[in-house]
């Protein structure tokens, strides 16, 4: 098998000097063959990395190359760090796991970028990359959207049932629910399994590049008054909001995608003042953007409430009765309450089996009628996606000094056209109004300006665009 390196490339002469030899050098001592593809774009036009790393990739398999790694030019496989070139036969592969420039851990969580192999069958199915991305960012993302669409991710899932649950419009739907016993004032837990939509009529999705951005919460339950509550935001994040006795403000959350069943469980420990919070039986990790830190530890005491309901979709507090934006869209199955903290044994099974003891609240829709407005009932099967990620092997990239190009000061440095990329990705592939099959390797428009011979291994090809 012959490996194709794949590089995009343009004004980085000092990281190609350095890139060549020593990855050279890294490929030839795992005794892998291969050819280096250096896409060098020398027109004025703004770079782009998908258009030139599908060229590279398209003369390599040309060539007679049988897989491809798409490599960042400033990413050197650091030796004996594991990063693994050989043939990626069932899945493509993300080799570049563990970067420097990031404390040797992902940039985030769902990170496809530096260096990811392919097959040409697997090439063909995705379509490549999108030729139209210019200038900065989310080719990578796009790609690996493309994957998961194609199931060339590693998706994982908790076990399927079906269920009668409960449909919020997004409009007026609420419900409430009684609360036997006051419980949100010493140590307690609180689960919910809920598919969350996005209200885009009302509210459009956080993005970065949106310069008029607001952050909008959706109540899934809630205590009103200082909100105690559970809820999905237009950043695409569930989040967990709850006060001490000082009235101070505590924040937790997760990232996760609209339309996707979520089983989600805050834990508060009243003696050691710490609350957790779980998406689908694991604690919620900070690394790589995927949520905030858990546990997280809080002063004083919780607050106290006399509130007797949990609301469902909807807070009663003054400002939601006049603001109809505030409303939750989605489905909620499952609510359950214990007046005491659980632990992470009984909270990584609470799919399988409910803990009896300190069990305050249970509600399973399929038996529950609850006092509500405008609620549909719906029954279905309930899948509930556990992580949707690249197949991945451990492997450690050093990574070459260059300017930051991305979010610098919580705004794209590259302004306009990063914000073009984002709202592409994020408003148009990710919603399946984009036809990936038209828009990759196979569409390609570019002009061959010539070939450089490098070295033996390594080869520049100048294209317009």
């Amino acid at each position: 098998m012959k490996l194709g390196v794949c590089v995009p490339y343009r004004n980085r002469e000092t990281h190609l000097h350095e890139f060549v030899p020593k990855v050279g050098k890294y490929l030839k001592n795992q005794g892998i063959d291969f050819q280096m593809y250096f896409c060098h774009q020398v027109d004025d036009k703004l770079f782009n990395r998908g258009a030139t790393k599908n060229i590279a990739a398209k003369h390599a398999f040309e060539e007679g190359c049988d897989y491809i790694v798409w490599h960042d030019i400033d990413m050197i496989p650091v030796e004996g760090g594991g990063a693994d070139y050989s043939y990626p036969k069932d899945a493509p592969r993300h080799i570049a796991t563990k970067i420097s420039q990031m404390d040797w851990q992902l940039k985030y969580h769902e990170y496809f970028g530096g260096a990811v192999l392919f097959t040409k069958e697997q090439v063909e199915a995705t379509n490549g990359y999108s030729n139209d991305y210019w200038d900065w960012g989310m080719e990578d993302d796009d790609l690996f959207w493309r994957c998961h669409k194609e199931g060339l991710t590693n998706d994982s899932y908790l076990i399927g049932f079906k269920q009668k649950f409960l449909r919020f419009n997004g409009i007026d739907s609420h419900a409430k629910i009684p609360i036997p016993k006051k419980f949100n004032n010493t140590s307690h837990t609180i689960s919910v399994l809920v598919r969350a939509q996005q209200i885009y009529e009302k509210n459009p999705i956080f993005l970065i590049g949106d310069t008029n951005r607001r952050y909008v919460e959706y109540p899934i339950i809630c205590i009103p008054g200082f909100d105690y509550s559970l809820s999905f935001n237009n950043s695409r994040a569930i989040a967990l909001t709850y006060w001490n006795n000082f009235d101070e403000h505590n924040y937790m959350w997760v990232k996760r995608y609209e339309n996707q069943w979520s089983w989600v469980t805050a834990v508060f420990d009243q003696d050691e003042r710490l609350s957790h919070l779980y998406l689908n039986g694991t604690e919620v990790d900070s690394k790589g953007g995927y949520g905030s830190p858990s546990p997280y530890k809080w002063n004083g005491r919780l607050k106290a409430y006399d509130e007797d309901f949990l609301w469902l979709g909807h807070t009663p507090n003054e400002y939601s009765l006049h603001n109809k934006s505030t409303h939750f869209k989605g489905d909620i199955a499952q609510i359950h309450v214990w007046d005491r903290n659980l632990n992470e044994d009984e909270i990584e099974k609470l799919h399988l089996q409910l803990p009896e003891n300190g069990l305050l609240i249970s509600k399973n829709f399929s038996q529950d009628e609850i006092e509500n407005s405008n609620i549909e009932t719906i029954e279905e099967d309930i899948k509930i996606p556990n992580s949707i990620l690249p197949y991945r092997v451990e492997g450690k990239m050093r990574c070459l000094f260059h300017e930051d190009e991305g979010i610098v000061g919580g705004k794209f440095k590259k302004g306009e056209t990063t914000a073009r990329n984002e709202r592409r990705y994020v408003l148009e592939m990710q919603q399946g109004k984009i036809n990936y099959k038209q828009d990759g390797i196979k569409q390609l428009k570019y002009t061959f300006v010539g070939e450089e011979k490098l070295t033996p291994w390594a080869k520049m090809l100048n294209i317009e665009l």
